[in-house]
């Protein structure tokens, strides 16, 4: 299952511009990959949903050691 790059940006990364997120993902340069299922410069931009679990649950592990650290 994928969603649109521009909701996830929507969603995680509302400090960046669509332009910068294009660009960043021209790069692949997001904590995961992305890509385009034609080769259109007009296809959207699309990312696998486990790979941004999988994100998402690295980040949140690692804030909740941060959070164990400092409040034991």
């Amino acid at each position: 299952m994928t969603v649109e790059l521009m909701s996830v940006v929507q969603d995680y990364y509302p400090h960046l511009s669509k332009a910068e997120a294009l660009r960043k993902a021209n790069h692949q340069e997001f904590p995961f990959s992305v890509f385009k299922i034609d080769s259109s410069k007009r296809a959207p931009f699309l990312v696998h949903i486990k790979d941004l679990a999988d994100i998402l649950d690295k980040k949140y592990s690692e804030a909740s050691k941060d959070f164990a650290t400092f409040h034991q």
